[in-house]
C-alpha cells in the first residue's frame, strides 16, 4: 500500500500515477483486463481537483492510458454521496464512457464496533447517571470549517449564542483565528471567542486542560478515542456539526470559479466519530450535515428523534433554510425547563440504548 501526499484541494496529486509505479511491470506479466485496482481515500473530502478537473477525470484518463477497463477500477470514499456525485459528473462530462465502481467507507461506525481491536480500551457511558444535568446541549467544534463557522454565526444571529445560552450549554469555538474571511464574524461574536466549553481562563491553559481530560489511549487519536464523559454525562443533547462541506450547506471553496464548477454536480456527506460518538455515549443528537444523513442511519438500523423534534431539516438542500430549521429546534428546546428536558431524555432511553448496542454490534465488514 502506498499513500499519496496531501496537497491543496485545488491542486491535488495525481494519485493515479504516483500510486501505481509498479504498473508497467505488472502489464508485462498480465493483460490489462486482468488487472483490478482499488483507490482508497476515506479522508473527509472528495471535492479536490487534479490538473484543474475533479479527480474522476484522472481515473478515466488512467483507464484509457493503460487499457484497464473502468469496470476493473474501484474508488472507495468516505463521502456517503460520492457515487451520486460521480454519476451526475459522468452524465455531464463523460456520458459516452463506462463508469468505475464506487464504494463507501464509514469509519465512524467502524471505530466503535466491539470487533475493533481497540474496543476494550475505549471509555464511554455504559449506563447513564440519573442525576439532573447542568446543561441542555453540547456543541463541539474544533477545526472551524466554513459550515461550522456559519452554524455558530447562525446561533449568534438567532440570539442563541448569548450569555444565557452559554451558561445553559457546553459549546466550543476554538480555532477562531482560522475562520474563512468570506463570512466575517461580527465584533460581538468575536468578543466572545474563544468559547471553551464551560472552562474559563487563559486560552492555552484551558486547551491543555481539554487535552488532559480527553486524553485517549496511547498511540491513538484522542479526538476519536478520548474520554468524553465529562461532556456527555453533564448534558442531555448533542448538536453535531459533522465533517465535510457541500453546496447543500454553504459555498465551501475560496474560489468562485471552483464553487460554480462543483455546485453543478457535487455533494458531500461525511459521517465520522462526531455523529457515532454521541450514540456510543447514549446521547440524542441534531446533526448538521449533508442531506440524507438521518435517512442513511435509519437505513442502517439506527433510530432517530422525530417524535421529539422536527427532523425535516435532514432533507433540506438549501443551506440557509437547513440552518434556520435547526436553529428553530434549538431555540424551542432551549426554552424548555431543565426538568422537561430531563424527562424527555429518559423517555428517549430505549432509543438511546438501541443505538448504542446497534453501533457496538456493527460488524467491521458492514460496507
Amino acid at each position: 500500500m502506498i499513500s499519496c501526499q496531501e496537497r491543496g484541494w485545488d491542486c491535488f496529486e495525481d494519485f493515479t500515477k504516483t500510486l501505481t509505479g509498479n504498473l508497467p511491470e505488472r502489464l508485462t506479466e498480465t493483460l490489462p483486463e486482468n488487472i483490478y485496482i482499488l483507490f482508497h481515500y476515506s479522508c473527509e473530502a472528495s471535492m479536490f481537483l487534479v490538473n484543474g478537473e475533479w479527480f474522476p477525470r484522472a481515473i478515466h484518463n488512467f483507464s484509457k492510458e493503460h487499457g484497464i477497463p473502468l469496470k476493473n477500477i474501484t474508488f472507495c470514499s468516505g463521502n456517503l454521496r460520492f457515487e451520486e456525485s460521480y454519476k451526475k459528473w459522468h452524465s455531464i462530462y463523460t456520458p459516452d464512457e463506462d463508469k468505475f465502481n464506487c464504494k463507501y467507507y464509514n469509519f465512524g461506525m467502524w471505530l466503535y464496533s466491539k470487533d475493533h481491536p481497540h474496543y476494550n480500551q475505549i471509555t464511554f457511558t455504559k449506563e447513564p447517571p440519573t442525576h439532573k444535568r447542568d446543561f441542555r446541549f453540547n456543541c463541539l467544534n474544533a477545526n472551524m470549517l466554513t459550515h461550522r463557522q456559519l452554524f455558530m454565526l447562525a446561533m449568534y444571529e438567532n440570539n442563541i449564542l448569548n450569555d444565557v445560552f452559554l451558561n445553559n450549554n457546553i459549546v466550543s469555538f476554538h480555532y477562531w483565528h482560522d475562520v474563512n474571511n468570506r463570512f466575517p464574524l461580527p465584533q460581538g461574536l468575536l468578543d466572545m471567542l474563544p468559547i471553551q466549553y464551560d472552562l474559563k481562563g487563559d486560552w492555552q491553559q484551558v486547551f491543555n486542560r481539554i487535552f488532559t481530560i480527553q486524553s485517549g489511549m496511547g498511540g491513538t487519536d484522542w479526538n476519536k478515542t478520548g474520554d468524553y464523559r465529562f461532556i456527555y454525562e453533564r448534558s442531555y443533547i448533542t448538536l453535531t456539526t459533522e465533517s465535510g462541506e457541500c453546496h447543500g450547506m454553504c459555498d465551501p471553496c475560496n474560489n468562485e470559479k471552483h464553487d460554480n464548477y462543483f455546485r453543478e454536480f457535487h455533494r458531500e456527506t461525511f459521517l465520522t466519530e462526531k455523529s457515532t460518538r454521541p450514540m456510543l455515549n447514549l446521547h440524542p443528537q441534531i446533526i448538521y450535515s449533508g442531506a440524507g444523513t438521518l435517512e442513511y442511519y435509519k437505513e442502517k438500523g439506527f433510530k432517530t428523534f422525530s417524535n421529539y423534534w422536527n427532523e425535516d431539516y435532514d432533507n433540506e438542500e438549501d443551506g440557509k433554510k437547513k440552518l434556520q430549521m435547526i436553529m428553530d429546534i434549538i431555540k424551542d428546546l432551549n426554552n424548555k425547563h431543565i426538568d422537561e428536558i430531563h424527562d424527555m431524555y429518559w423517555d428517549m432511553m430505549p432509543i438511546l440504548k438501541h443505538n448504542q448496542q446497534h453501533l457496538i454490534n456493527m460488524p467491521l465488514d458492514y460496507q
